[in-house]
């Protein structure tokens, strides 16, 4: 019987790439990113010295899990990094993907209320088995309110106590993201779409400001393009006057995008965050699946 619930909770990567010359000698002068939502645990490794990424791994499950069948594998996956888990990091940085989220701006934010925004934003109070958290998003002038199960918050915390822990949302690492893209690309409008199993994050900016960061679930492609024609049209964004740059599960062969390519005239595929560096064997990776995991480690960088 211990074989065979060992074996439901045997994790394997879906994609696994690294420096080889990395060592436990060098964790003590690395940042660990890692990111966690229902149907997969991803981390990457990041050298603080030249910022740059060294080791990559994605765990996808077909199913969505529960919260403990994700903190088993959690503890799975570490537990076959033995001498990562015994050394000190420089930082540890945790995004949380999830729909518990609501940007607060500073001006408004108190944080003894912070427990009442995010219910208020979900709709229903939160679960008890959750930590409410938040973190200052400096480009934006607000924080972002989440939670995080607490079994999760607090094997993490003690896992690594020895290290600097920071907790995040992933909108977060996507907005900041599309907000130094916007920089880069000098566009007065902009968009970034991270697309997942059967939801979307959308996140529009204008002249480098943020104008709208919320998370869709839809179900057909027609329903995807009709959320976002809407959510522009109560912008007074016409199609033609932004770039849209596309990021998460997606390619320029799929159904989505090519439905998209009908509405939107500047439509791209996103690339990987330009701060960063990257190993050759990380650079090979398509960057925009990862768009969400490598600016975790930019949001207060």
């Amino acid at each position: 019987m211990a074989n065979s619930e060992n074996q439901l909770i045997e994790v394997i990567p879906t994609l696994l790439v690294g420096d080889n010359s990395f060592d436990a000698a060098s964790i003590p002068l690395c940042t660990l990113c890692i990111e966690l939502d229902e149907r997969r645990i991803r981390f990457c490794i990041v050298r603080d010295e030249n910022m740059e990424c060294i080791w990559l791994e994605d765990y996808f499950f077909e199913n969505a899990l529960t919260p403990t069948e994700i903190f088993e594998r959690l503890k799975r996956i570490f537990s076959g990094h033995l001498s990562w888990s015994s050394n000190n990091w420089n930082n540890v940085r945790v995004t949380v993907n999830s729909h518990a989220f609501t940007l607060v701006p500073n001006v408004l934010f108190q944080p003894e209320s912070a427990y009442e925004y995010l219910s208020f934003a979900l709709g229903n109070p939160v679960s008890k088995h959750e930590k409410v958290l938040w973190h200052d998003l400096p480009l934006v002038h607000a924080q972002n309110v989440f939670s995080i199960q607490e079994l999760w918050y607090d094997w993490v915390v003690n896992h690594f106590s020895s290290s600097t822990v920071t907790f995040y949302h992933l909108t977060s690492a996507l907005a900041i993201g599309s907000l130094v893209n916007h920089v880069e690309h000098q566009e007065m409008r902009m968009m970034s779409l991270y697309f997942e199993k059967d939801h979307f994050t959308l996140v529009v900016s204008e002249s480098q400001q943020l104008l709208l960061c919320n998370r869709f679930k839809y179900a057909q492609v027609q329903e995807l393009a009709y959320i976002i024609l809407f959510t522009l049209s109560q912008l007074n964004i016409l199609p033609e006057e932004i770039k849209v740059l596309c990021y998460g599960e997606i390619a320029p062969a799929s159904e989505s995008y090519q439905e998209l390519s009908r509405f939107f005239p500047n439509l791209h595929m996103g690339t990987r965050p330009t701060t960063l560096k990257y190993s050759t064997q990380c650079a090979e990776v398509p960057g925009h699946r990862y768009f969400g995991l490598f600016n975790t480690y930019l949001i207060s960088s």
